[in-house]
């Protein structure tokens, strides 16, 4: 059985689970059901002895022990997470006072899943135990641990239920006797991360993400809650300090979560490859061509001011599934650094001779002709024949849509593992100048390639660099159709519970305004364009 530490989360193993606690004194076991800002959606998200049922989720009781079953299937698609809810059933006496309580899972069949010993209560009454949260199609367990001194009222109206009479006593216990035995001895290891190799680079930073932003909603939640409990002490309506206990303890839980997830990263990325490492890390100093796919490219690192400490890599999966749309930036060539630099990540993701790049400037004012002074040989290959401007851009955009309605219908072009004329079977579409490209005759094109293109080998990116993109339906399709990122500091939202976190693109260091060529990005299509040479 996993024992979890504060903050900590495993994935479940099975759809039906059952919560339990055990604690030397007696104590209520309730649930809530939550939207992705850690509110009920109505107050029959609270399950508890007088309310005992919702969809997917149930209360029982039986031989003296409260429990839980979770249906998680049966959960409705608007809830984001069950929260197992722990309360003391008697006044007089706090967590602080008595043998830290443990919240376990049970599969339905009664094997256990995980452990959670909530240790270090004090005043507190009640407490959030475990949060069961969807990610994507799967679910998972993470050991909370946040309390709440004015007990289970305290704790529902933080959620957002309406309680008409706010004393202790309100939702009363059910007659019983002690839930469980007294629990048994606690661990005060340090969280341990996973095995090595359970889980890639990419997919551990994405998982680091979501518990962050939970964390960071949270704290959020308790930040409004107190503010909430000021007002009462500024009137008069409460005592005063109470407020000061819930900040501190608000920040202790936030300072906690960012310290295990800042060391569950550096347990990781000391092993990182160049691709998905910084462009000042010394694994690009020993950088060799892949013999294999990469898992996914570093885009930057993500930040708030509530976590200074912590920096999470943001990761894209390669292949790219999706175009890549990157937004003008507050100097002129911001966007076109960024562009290069993740051709350059792009290109180390993958194997030579598999990519080709299919650089479109129609316009011809970004700087990008550069690209021309490499080896005519290994241009040839590499880069379609250069750079395309003026009447060739237009070309070159018929001949990659040729290609991809051709390979939607499954015909062949060229061989299986052969692109246009021979080429790598992947093209990297790069249309510098996308505002003006929009604003164009090819616009259609354009959009069909964005659309069609990533699906079928063809990924595309967008680089605004001169011409603002208007807003016209068919941009807001483009970008629709796009990951959509800042060329320098911007704003990036999560989509778990609608964070907003600051992404700080990862720029090559002689980027500069992208008119020519970064010395590590030429050593990378060196290395391609000799591989991807065509025969005299």
């Amino acid at each position: 059985m996993l024992e979890l530490s504060h903050g900590a989360n495993a994935p479940l193993p099975a759809r039906r689970v059952t919560a339990t606690v055990s604690c030397a004194v007696p104590v209520d076991v309730s649930a809530l059901l939550v939207g992705p800002d850690l509110r009920v959606r109505s107050d029959t998200d609270l399950v508890f002895f007088n309310a005992p049922e919702a969809p997917g989720v149930r209360w029982s009781e039986g031989g003296g022990h409260q429990r839980v079953d979770l249906d998680l299937d049966a959960v409705p698609a608007d809830a984001q997470a069950v929260l197992i809810a722990v309360s003391l059933a008697g006044r007089g006496v706090s967590f602080g006072a008595v043998s830290p309580p443990q919240v376990q899972l049970l599969t339905a069949g009664g094997d256990p899943v995980a452990l959670f010993t909530v240790a270090g209560l004090g005043p507190e009454k009640a407490i959030i135990g475990l949060e069961i949260y969807r990610r994507a199609d799967r679910w998972k367990v993470r050991a909370v641990g946040q309390g709440y001194a004015g007990g289970l009222v305290e704790l529902v109206e933080a959620h957002g239920v309406e309680v008409e009479d706010a004393g202790e006593e309100t939702v009363a216990s059910p007659p019983g006797p002690v839930v469980g035995a007294p629990p048994g001895p606690q661990s005060t290891s340090a969280p341990q991360g996973p095995p090595a190799g359970e889980v890639g680079y990419l997919e551990r930073c994405w998982l680091v993400w979501e518990d962050a932003s939970r964390s960071l909603a949270a704290f959020r939640a308790s930040t409004e809650h107190a503010l909430n409990i000021r007002n009462d002490e500024v009137v008069g309506r409460a005592p005063r300090g109470r407020f000061d206990q819930l900040m501190a303890a608000a920040d202790q839980r936030l300072r906690s979560d960012a310290a295990q997830l800042r060391d569950e990263l550096a347990r990781v990325e000391q092993h990182v490859t160049a691709e998905a490492a910084p462009f000042d890390a010394p694994s690009w100093l020993t950088w060799r061509p892949r013999t294999d796919l990469a898992e996914g490219v570093l885009l930057g690192r993500l930040s708030t001011a509530e976590m200074p400490d912590l920096r999470v890599p943001l990761l894209l999966p390669v292949p790219w599934r999706r175009g890549v749309w990157i937004s003008r930036g507050t100097l002129p060539g911001d966007a076109a650094a960024y562009a290069w630099s993740l051709v350059t990540r792009f290109l180390a993701a993958v194997p030579p001779g598999l990519v080709g790049l299919e650089v479109i400037d129609a316009v011809g004012l970004s700087g990008a002709g550069w690209l021309d002074s490499l080896d005519p040989t290994g241009r040839a290959g590499l880069l379609g024949g250069g750079v395309a401007t003026g009447p060739a851009a237009a070309e070159r955009l018929r001949r990659l849509l040729d290609l991809v309605d051709l390979r939607r219908i499954g015909g062949s072009d060229g061989g299986p593992a052969s692109g246009p004329g021979g080429g790598p079977p992947v093209r990297l579409v790069v249309i510098m100048d996308a505002g003006a490209a929009l604003d164009g005759e090819d616009a259609d094109r354009l959009l069909r390639l964005v659309e069609d293109g990533p699906l079928v080998g063809v990924p595309v990116l967008l680089v605004e660099t001169d011409t603002a993109a208007a807003e016209s339906v068919r941009a807001i399709r483009i970008r629709q159709s796009c990951n959509n990122l800042p060329s320098g500091q911007g704003s990036v939202g999560d989509s778990w519970v609608g964070m907003d976190w600051t992404l700080t693109p990862e720029v090559l260091p002689d980027g500069g305004d992208g008119s020519r060529a970064p010395s590590l990005l030429a050593h990378v299509l060196g290395a391609h364009a000799r591989a991807t040479a065509l025969p005299d």
